[in-house]
């Protein structure tokens, strides 16, 4: 065909897929934003209360629970289905579940949202008592027993501990009895802990805890600066105490026995020990000065009267 102003059938093909995929960038990034603002976030669950916020102020919430038993599945509930609002109670199917162990999950079902399980951050009978301890270079996890699910299920009931780098994936979450130590951490990155526990190795029981994040301190220059400081410190702490309580001691209870062991002896002069006896009346009379007087030799009582 001549160049009259008809475009070929190609090329109207072309400019239509091009005009499709303009069309298409323009409306996914308004929806992929939509989807993005109605996020559930703080999905927590304190005893039978569970709790969410979301950003979409127009969210369409339901809610799904399970059991604690092997056969166990999500099943939707009903009274908290296609809801607006951001709370619902599950009292009634806790109560049902041994040891109150139900697990509990929400989502926007209208985007095609993921699910988001709800976890304890405390209150809640089968959900693991955690917290963390940093050090550098290592995190410990200290998990604190559940008496009642330890004496039911014994060697067959651990704690999952599912441990992340903040920003990355989770590693491979281990089984433990007890507290579990992670070595060889970089210092000033923070890394994450989340815990569940599991029956038989397979079975989750309960809502997890909710995801704890430490930062690792960075290490002692100096250790041997450091080590000796505390000996020093810790040397004249204890000395000074010792001083305190010697000198309470002797303030209380040796004071005066003190006293007179620093007390001068007595000592009687040398010449009160020349003197001659005091009955020698002619040595009395040395001084020419003193006045006269007579000496009395003897003294002649006087009779009394009527004898």
């Amino acid at each position: 065909m001549d160049g009259s102003g008809l475009v070929s059938p190609e090329r109207r093909f072309s400019f239509g897929v091009v005009w499709f995929l303009v069309l298409f960038c323009r409306t996914a990034e308004p929806a992929a934003a939509v989807e993005k603002s109605s996020e559930l976030q703080n999905v927590r669950i304190n005893q039978t209360l569970l709790t969410w916020s979301s950003a979409a102020s127009d969210g369409r919430f339901s809610v799904e629970y399970r059991g604690s038993g092997f056969d166990s599945k999500w099943t939707p509930l009903d009274r908290c289905k296609q809801t607006r609002l951001t709370s619902c109670d599950v009292s009634a199917e806790q109560h049902r579940e041994e040891f109150g162990c139900l697990r509990v999950r929400v989502a926007d079902r209208r985007n095609g949202e993921k699910p988001v399980e709800a976890c304890s951050r405390e209150g809640h009978p089968c959900s693991p008592d955690v917290s963390l301890s940093v050090s550098p270079g290592s995190l410990t996890v200290l998990l604190h027993r559940n008496p009642p699910l330890h004496a039911e299920y014994a060697n067959n009931f651990k704690h999952r501990i599912t441990f992340r780098k903040e920003g990355e994936e989770p590693e491979e979450p281990v089984d433990e009895f007890a507290s579990r130590d992670f070595d060889d951490l970089e210092a000033g990155q923070r890394y994450c802990v989340q815990v569940q526990f599991v029956l038989y190795g397979r079975n989750l029981l309960g809502p997890p805890s909710c995801e704890q994040c430490e930062t690792i301190p960075a290490s002692d220059p100096d250790p041997t600066v450091s080590k000796t400081t505390q000996i020093v410190v810790v040397s004249i702490v204890v000395s000074v105490i010792f001083l305190l309580v010697g000198f309470a001691y002797i303030h209380l209870f040796k004071s005066r026995k003190i006293k007179e062991c620093l007390q001068p002896p007595y000592t009687i002069p040398g010449f009160f020990q020349d003197l001659p006896p005091v009955r020698d009346p002619a040595y009395l009379a040395v001084n020419p000065s003193e006045e006269n007087y007579d000496v009395v030799s003897s003294v002649i009582p006087k009779q009394p009267r009527g004898v």
